[in-house]
């Protein structure tokens, strides 16, 4: 059985995945933010304010998980919902306002951490193993 994990790219991937989660999360403590929540501010930080389900198909993350995280991070103070001012009945999710030099080391922890993370694979791997994922979602 363990041949067949080890040949296993699914498997592979998950423990990948695990891996950069739990750094993510180890590194964001100071923070008290969750490795899910970093990346959550990360994307309305760059993207801007944004509809629930446009947030969902950019952290492919299913409906409860991210409703769930951005109730935590509501009550917690970092996002807000706002009304869409291009439709009345729905709802956009922005980061609620942080100070910069938090934002700042919010950033770079996560820039550090996935350096040291993907610090085994070269800068011509990372390219590929990006590529490679990117065909996985239909990106």
């Amino acid at each position: 059985m363990q041949d067949k994990l080890e040949r296993s790219v699914g498997y592979a991937l998950v423990r990948a995945f695990r891996a950069a989660n739990r750094a993510t999360s180890r590194a964001l403590l100071p923070f008290a933010l969750s490795a899910e929540q970093a990346h959550i501010l990360l994307a309305l930080w760059i993207e801007g304010p944004m509809k629930v389900g446009e947030l969902q198909k950019i952290l492919a993350l299913g409906s409860g998980t991210l409703t769930g995280a951005l109730d935590r991070m509501d009550k917690a103070g970092l996002v807000r919902r706002v009304p869409d001012p291009e439709d009345g009945r729905a709802w956009r999710v922005e980061p609620a306002p942080m100070d910069r030099k938090k934002r700042l080391a919010i950033e770079r922890t996560l820039e550090e951490v996935e350096k040291r993370v993907f610090s085994a694979l070269s800068r011509d791997e990372r390219t590929v193993l990006l590529r490679l994922l990117g065909k996985l979602d239909g990106g």
